[in-house]
């Protein structure tokens, strides 16, 4: 951690502290030590991490503490930052915490049910929360980045954050079009400190046609599963359809999907067998539907009507 109180109650940074002076914990007020080295971040330790009530305070990396280390001092200059404040009523303790916006920076991966958990806690007093993530982490390959489940819960609107200790920079990745696999096309730009304040509402991307090595690419991997009732290769098989006589429409991503665990073909399909069937029934289609677990999810009644006004639209304009 980065901030301890000293004899006298008085709240310091790491920069500020000194050797050979006691320092204590500003949450649970047991002893911590102050480290500093040539190469390591300074920073305090508990003796026993134990100690801390709740564990709020976990053992973070040295590069964690460094990019925390190199934020406070970005944004410091021009900003009152708090690092590593004390929300009692949440019992939640943000890196860094400017006017109603927390920064969180995530470099291990842990459930994306502990990040919505996490960033409800932020919103349930008016806070809200940008996870940053480490830049090394993020796949690429095929002009796509390939997130995580654990870095896709982060998302923030439309995009996710990261900063890389080596270059000193930041980084905003701009998702827009699921292309299987949890393969998205991505816009990425660097952005400065100051604009981890500013607002970053959602991006409306228009439909993309995905081309022959996408939808290949997701039937295989359905046959990979080998799963005997997997609904990609049932539909498929029912509606006398492969790779290579798909229906156009079929053939899209569309902006809802980036809320949703099934692929892109998959639940297209499912729509187009019911109606075929004449048997689509809107409360089978939402528990077809398995929401990602995401800090910034819509309503899930609001992703199953933006699916299928995309489906209609996809429908009559092919």
């Amino acid at each position: 951690m980065f901030t301890a109180t000293d004899t006298h109650g008085t709240r310091i940074t790491a920069d500020e502290a000194r050797k050979g002076v006691k320092y204590f914990c500003p949450v649970c007020e047991a002893p911590v030590t102050f480290k500093a080295g040539n190469v390591k971040t300074a920073h305090f330790s508990h003796h026993r991490i134990v100690d801390c009530i709740r564990y709020l305070y976990k053992k973070e990396s040295l590069e964690h503490l460094e990019a925390k280390h190199d934020l406070y001092q970005a944004l410091n200059r021009r900003h009152h930052v708090s690092m590593e404040y004390y929300l009692q009523e949440i019992e939640q303790i943000p890196d860094l915490m400017v006017g109603n916006r927390a920064l969180e920076i995530q470099y291990s991966a842990i459930s994306p049910e502990l990040i919505t958990e996490r960033s409800k806690g932020y919103h349930s007093i008016g806070l809200d929360v940008i996870w940053l993530l480490d830049e090394a982490s993020i796949r690429q390959g095929d002009g796509c980045i390939i997130p995580t489940h654990f870095q896709m819960s982060t998302l923030y609107n439309t995009a996710l954050f990261t900063y890389s200790n080596t270059h000193k920079r930041l980084m905003k990745w701009h998702l827009r079009h699921h292309r299987g696999g949890n393969r998205w096309t991505c816009h990425t730009e660097e952005i400065t400190p100051d604009d981890l304040l500013a607002r970053h509402p959602a991006e409306p991307v228009a439909p993309l046609q995905l081309g022959q090595k996408d939808i290949s690419r997701m039937i295989q991997r359905e046959r990979q599963q080998k799963n005997r009732l997997n609904p990609t290769l049932t539909f498929l098989y029912q509606l006398s359809l492969d790779a290579g006589n798909l229906p156009p429409h079929l053939c899209m991503s569309v902006e809802p999907e980036r809320w949703i665990l099934n692929p892109p073909l998959e639940w297209k399909l499912y729509i187009m067998h019911a109606l075929e069937k004449g048997v689509f029934d809107r409360g089978q289609f939402g528990r077809f539907i398995h929401m990602r677990e995401m800090q910034t999810a819509p309503p899930k009644e609001e992703v199953l009507n933006a699916l299928l006004s995309a489906y209609k639209m996809l429908y009559i304009s092919q």
